[in-house]
């Protein structure tokens, strides 16, 4: 059995689409900080909104995937998991079938569908993972539930409580370093760099908590072998919660980076309320502010179909613009 930790993230804190944007006014800074915010217009409100909600799945929405711990890779409306895949790596590294870990460990082995993935670091046991583990694994070209992985990350685990299973009671905490690790799907390819904490918590196989958080992660998403935006999230954190079918997420984070659409750009997102889904679906309620310099816009989501924007050009919450978008137009307005 490939026993694994799914989270569905949509990575897609993207890489630099090469030109197009116009760069955004920047005329104000974090309190405590030296980071300058830009400004968001009515005219980008939309892309704003989109690039935000896109980031947002990095961390906050990646949890909508967790529907059991023996799925595979899980692809999103915003982009491909690579969060996923890592996690289904170290999960099969200590699984029955696979071969046995060792203190000093290094080996190899086929991936299923082509490929290879090589682990390298130390294991306390044999018989599944322990507190201490260190990690990395490389994997060149490995096709794993239809998605091609390259790339490396090393995991650390801590914290672990009760048996590892899909039914049981059991926690554990997984820090990831990322070195450009990729997951290609279809038309569309992400990349990581960076660190993530992964805080998990299981009561049973229907009710479970992650707790996200990290310093910084960098990310490039590239569509039909195009570059399409480069994100960079620090002092994120993001939680999300699992219950039967329904996941509630919520996320808070400043986001920096360049696409298209808006050129270069530095803006802080946060949940008002919590997305709210089912495993692996569009978020059916909750809303985000994105705060720019004395500017902001507000994502309300009105249904599975329809989000509002409602832009405020001060950032002082009057609302000077109010539009109704579908999701589909949000998701590929980056």
């Amino acid at each position: 059995m490939l026993l694994s930790l799914t989270i569905g993230t949509a990575l897609v804190l993207s890489a630099c689409g090469g030109g197009g944007g116009s760069t955004s006014a920047s005329t104000s800074t974090l309190p405590g900080s030296t980071t300058t915010l830009s400004t968001i217009s009515s005219a980008n409100s939309t892309q704003v909104a989109g690039n935000a909600y896109a980031a947002n799945g990095a961390i906050g929405n990646s949890s909508t995937g967790v529907s059991t711990l023996v799925t595979g890779v899980s692809i999103e409306g915003t982009g491909v998991s690579t969060v996923s895949p890592a996690l289904d790596l170290v999960m099969q590294a200590f699984d029955s079938g696979a071969p046995k870990l060792l203190t000093g460990v290094s080996t190899s082995q086929a991936c299923p569908g082509g490929g290879t993935i090589a682990i390298n670091g130390t294991a306390q046991s044999q018989t599944g993972p322990s507190n201490g583990d260190n990690l990395t694994f490389t994997a060149t070209n490995c096709v794993e539930n239809g998605a091609t992985i390259n790339g490396a990350f090393t995991v650390i685990l801590s914290g672990i409580t009760g048996t590892v299973s899909t039914t049981g009671a059991w926690s554990a905490t997984l820090d990831f370093q990322f070195n450009a690790f990729g997951v290609t799907s279809g038309s569309e390819s992400v990349t990581a760099t960076g660190d993530m904490k992964i805080g998990y918590n299981q009561s049973s196989s229907t009710s479970k908590s992650l707790a996200i958080s990290g310093k910084s992660l960098q990310g490039s998403q590239s569509k039909a072998g195009v570059k399409v935006a480069d994100r960079t999230l620090t002092d994120y954190s993001a939680t999300s919660v699992i219950f039967g079918s329904t996941v509630n997420t919520t996320a808070n984070y400043t986001m920096s980076g360049n696409t298209s659409s808006l050129g270069q750009f530095t803006y802080t997102v946060k949940n008002l309320q919590p997305f709210v889904s089912t495993i692996g679906g569009t978020p059916t309620s909750g809303s985000m502010i994105i705060n720019g310099a004395s500017s902001s816009v507000t994502v309300t989501v009105i249904d599975a179909n329809n989000v509002r924007l409602d832009y405020s050009a001060k950032g002082d919450g009057v609302i000077t613009q109010t539009i109704t978008v579908s999701w589909t137009t949000l998701k590929s307005s980056l």
